[in-house]
């Protein structure tokens, strides 16, 4: 696969920042993933509650966030320039990937986790692997797709 430019931006904000943040980079039609120590959720749309760390993310890019205090700090990963945001400096090279997920039948599991996002027992991701001078740093992840 061919690589492109990528682009990397940091941010440091409250919650509501962090809404604001994606909303302008990203648009209304995402999906996110949160986290706390004890509980993940994956789901279509933006978080009711910015929890420990996750992220959000669609075609455009992803913006993924952890907690430090009050405030989040957060990076933006995008194959497009954005303006407002301090980069991340160094040559970024982005190269798309299609990643298998397990089939989950076969794995046994049971609700809530005997579907993927797309309602489907089976599955592929759209990501994104950054490379940072050669080096692969990120894989964000864009899209849950159907086999």
């Amino acid at each position: 696969m061919n690589a492109i430019k990528g682009y990397v931006y940091t941010f440091t904000g409250n919650a509501d920042d962090l809404a604001r943040l994606v909303r302008k980079y990203l648009g209304e039609r995402v999906w996110h993933w949160v986290a706390d120590p004890a509980h993940l959720d994956v789901r279509e749309g933006y978080p009711e509650d910015w929890k420990g760390q996750g992220a959000v993310f669609n075609e455009k890019g992803e913006l993924r966030w952890h907690r430090e205090g009050k405030n989040y700090r957060a990076l933006l990963l995008t194959e497009t320039p954005v303006e407002g945001l301090p980069p991340l400096e160094s040559d970024w090279t982005v190269e798309e990937q299609r990643l298998f997920l397990q089939t989950l039948e076969a794995a046994k599991v049971h609700p809530p986790f005997s579907r993927y996002p797309t309602g489907k027992a089976q599955g592929r991701i759209r990501a994104f692997l950054y490379r940072r001078q050669g080096m692969a740093v990120y894989l964000s992840i864009r899209a849950f797709e159907e086999e």
